[in-house]
């Protein structure tokens, strides 16, 4: 898994099994690390998801040279693990979104919804010998739905429990929630973005610090709340729109940030309380989906990169008092491989003709097996 936040390749090695008296799933994870993109490739991957001038031959380039660096983690994550490459079955590969457009516009007599996550996965299957499960958003999208957020299925296997209402939070360049109500069937899942998670705070530390990330929220923690600002983006639509509702980097720009900077900042104040004012959003955000399409007396079981962020967790927990909280790792899952495992039981789903994809998440027509299997 490579996300919106460019912080690295996600690599989690688990073996998936299924009970054959239950059907009931369950994993063992080996080991988990992130590894790094070269400096010339997370360049060109931000321009590229930031609009700026690429051309077709630089867009075909990146497409295998993503395979290639995914090969390389592949190869870093086992040697790391202390496991061996020949002895994968197969690799679930999320690749790089460099654009998604749930909603759709009419286009060719059609109306076009259309994701594109680029990493050719028939380069890497080739490269490593192992069939690859790739391109995972796509079917969902072609059945009406959003394509987003896929975390649900895995939510709903690995974290739903028979007595409380467990509210699944990943914080990655966007958040998502799943929502899964005591005893909750498949059917009554309920998932979708709240909207920014660290997106924002990247991109204001990139406009005044020349820096990718906020550090364990080191900056935000010095600076104080704009309440101008704050206001102005809780505004955002988005926030209190309904789901089914999936967000990306294709709404939470720079011009998005310089937009709301332009009436509510001036340069006398310090940089550090923009990165205070929308951490506290990004909080609040969350938060605010939750009262309005879930529950506030739930249980949070969190993940992703924003969890080390103390600003938008202690604003969360702030808005909802009545909540109770914990990172996935008291349950086996690191948080900042979370989103590598649940791709990677994809692949299995997929290679078992199961569908990963529910339609009461995404809005699509119907079930579907996620993914186009590229063989070795």
């Amino acid at each position: 898994m490579s996300g919106t936040s460019l912080d690295g390749i996600d690599i989690a090695l688990l073996d998936i099994s299924t009970d054959p008296q239950t059907n009931r799933h369950s994993f063992h994870l080996h080991g988990s690390i992130t590894h790094p993109f070269p400096d010339e490739v997370r360049s060109g991957l931000y321009d590229m998801i930031h609009g700026h001038t690429i051309t077709t031959a630089q867009y075909s380039q990146m497409h295998t040279a993503l395979a290639l660096c995914y090969a390389d983690a592949v190869r870093a994550g086992c040697a790391h693990i202390g496991k061996r490459v020949e002895d994968i079955g197969v690799i679930g590969l999320h690749g790089q979104t460099i654009w998604h457009e749930p909603i759709g516009q009419d286009f060719g007599n059609h109306l076009v919804r259309h994701t594109w996550q680029i990493g050719s996965p028939s380069t890497l299957a080739q490269i490593l010998g192992i069939p690859v499960v790739g391109d995972l958003r796509s079917a969902d999208m072609a059945l009406g739905g959003q394509g987003a957020p896929l975390a649900p299925m895995f939510d709903y296997v690995f974290l739903s429990q028979p007595d409380a209402y467990v509210v699944a939070l990943n914080i990655g360049g966007i958040a998502n929630i799943t929502l899964l109500p005591p005893n909750a069937s498949e059917e009554h899942v309920i998932a979708f973005d709240t909207g920014p998670g660290n997106i924002l705070s990247d991109l204001a530390m990139r406009k005044f610090y020349g820096k990718r990330y906020d550090s364990n929220g080191s900056a935000a923690r010095a600076g104080q709340l704009l309440p101008k600002l704050m206001m102005s983006l809780q505004e955002e639509p988005f926030i209190i729109a309904s789901p089914p509702k999936s967000t990306g980097r294709e709404l939470f720009t720079p011009e998005y940030l310089d937009r709301a900077l332009k009436y509510n900042y001036h340069e006398f104040q310090p940089a550090e309380d923009v990165i205070r004012t929308v951490a506290e959003f990004t909080g609040w955000s969350i938060a605010e989906n939750i009262r309005r399409f879930g529950n506030p007396r739930c249980h949070i079981v969190a993940a992703g990169g924003g969890i080390h962020n103390p600003v938008i967790i202690e604003t969360l927990l702030r808005e909802l008092p009545d909540a109770t909280y914990t990172t996935t790792e008291a349950l086996g899952i690191p948080a900042d491989a979370k989103e590598a495992m649940f791709f990677g039981y994809y692949a299995y789903r997929t290679l078992a003709g199961l569908h990963s994809n529910i339609p009461s998440v995404t809005g699509a027509r119907k079930q579907a097996i996620l993914g186009s299997i590229s063989l070795a």
